[in-house]
């Protein structure tokens, strides 16, 4: 017996790489700020990262418990390169935005599927966007002040420690 249409199956497969992908960036992130001696925003990314790695986890365990067979995907690798604070606060809640806007696609696919087991973890990942953006607009407002001043960047930097 079919658990989940072909069509939610390959958009939730699509969704797990691109929760992939987003651990993938924040990583380049951390490093990116690691680099530049900016060790507690850094931990921000390295948190970012683990959320999305398990992010990525509750839909795999999702389409395992649906009986479907996964073949991992390919992950795209990051493309934008930064050179700025604002860089990596435009790149942050853009993904964030991003990832949001795919949850609800997903949603309003089960809804249409008529398959309630994704549209309840879907309403549930939407959830927990709420908190990921106020921590992505959080980091855009801070980063605006700072501007391009990496004196600023780092006094911001020492003021998480």
């Amino acid at each position: 017996m079919k658990l989940i249409s072909d069509t939610l199956r390959d958009a939730l497969i699509e969704q797990w790489s691109h929760e992939v992908k987003n651990s993938h960036i924040y990583l380049n992130v951390e490093s990116f700020l690691s680099g530049k001696g900016l060790d507690n925003l850094a931990k921000i990314f390295e948190e970012q990262h683990s959320e999305e790695q398990g992010h990525a986890k509750i839909i795999f365990d999702l389409l395992k418990d649906l009986n479907v067979v996964v073949t991992i995907p390919t992950v795209e690798s990051l493309q934008k390169n930064m050179s700025n604070i604002m860089d990596v606060a435009e790149l942050y809640l853009e993904r964030e935005i991003s990832t949001t806007q795919s949850l609800i696609s997903l949603k309003d696919l089960a809804i249409e599927d008529g398959n309630g087991i994704v549209e309840e973890v879907m309403r549930n990942m939407i959830s927990k966007q709420q908190v990921e953006y106020a921590e992505a607009t959080l980091f855009m407002d801070r980063a605006s002040i700072c501007g391009n001043d990496w004196k600023a960047v780092f006094m911001w930097d020492i003021g998480i420690g």
